[in-house]
């Protein structure tokens, strides 16, 4: 891959291109086109659904961001519940479900071992963990089954993108290649190579998710979530220069926490 050429057309974009607004976490993603893939929740997103929602959905997508911002999980996961009843939208299912993995997450990081005693609070971390993974997996698998009432006839890219992110996120690989085969039948060049993208990752074929992010990071195709994922593959293989090079521009557009701990791991990689 040529890192080079991948942090010339990001620093591109930052300076050529526009801020969208994603109308589901709230987040802003620099895109050279109107449409893009949001760089926090991962959704289909284009310019023009910024500026359509009502007042009820727009401060519950404001509280959801808000919220999670502050470590507030389980307001940011009412606020979820909030904005699906605003929208009926299948999205912020899979949006409560990213948040709950985040609690779960947060949960096991206050697991810990230097306290005296029989420690009991581990073993409350450790349930509340595992139960707010169960729920996250819930709500994942809700988001994918209501996106799949939709009919045959009516079902569009942003629906079938749903379905294969949820999809990947459940670690479902016969799910997300399901959905995959769907999203290349649609002709959406997008949605295709970042979707082969996370798939190849999925599945541990670090060169072949390694091709399509350079694909996603050139002046007239660029989607700033393939800096992640191609940090993340140079990673994997230990290409460790270009790693580094690559995290270090991809941590100035995505601030999510594991962009943020990749940044961490590859830069302290070799150190005692």
């Amino acid at each position: 891959m040529n890192v080079k050429n991948a942090v010339s057309a990001a620093s591109y974009a930052a300076s050529s291109g526009m801020l969208i607004k994603c109308p589901y976490c709230g987040s802003k993603t620099i895109s050279l086109s109107d449409h893009c893939v949001c760089t926090w929740c991962e959704a289909l997103i284009h310019k023009r659904m910024s500026e359509t929602s009502n007042d009820s959905l727009s401060q519950a997508v404001s509280a959801i961001r808000q919220n999670y911002s502050s470590k507030n999980y389980g307001e940011a996961a009412s606020s979820c519940d909030s904005a699906y009843a605003a929208s009926k939208s299948a999205w912020f299912l899979y949006i409560k479900g990213i948040v709950l993995l985040s609690a779960s997450n947060n949960e096991t990081s206050l697991i810990s071992y230097d306290k005296p005693g029989f420690m009991d609070e581990n073993a409350a971390h450790r349930a509340a963990a595992s139960k707010l993974y169960a729920d996250s997996r819930l709500s994942l698998y809700k988001a994918v089954s209501s996106a799949g009432k939709v009919s045959a006839d009516s079902k569009a890219l942003d629906t079938t993108f749903l379905q294969f992110i949820a999809s990947v996120k459940l670690k479902d690989k016969t799910g997300a290649k399901h959905y995959l085969n769907e999203l290349s039948e649609m002709g959406n060049g997008l949605a295709s190579s970042y979707a082969k993208m996370l798939l190849f990752n999925l599945n541990g074929l670090y060169e072949e998710s390694l091709m399509h992010a350079e694909s996603l990071l050139t002046k007239k195709s660029f989607s700033a979530g393939a800096l992640y994922y191609a940090s993340l593959a140079l990673f994997k293989l230990r290409r460790m220069p270009y790693a580094k090079a690559l995290i270090a521009e991809a941590i100035k557009y995505i601030g999510t926490p594991s962009a943020i701990a990749l940044h961490d791991d590859i830069m302290s990689f070799g150190k005692i």
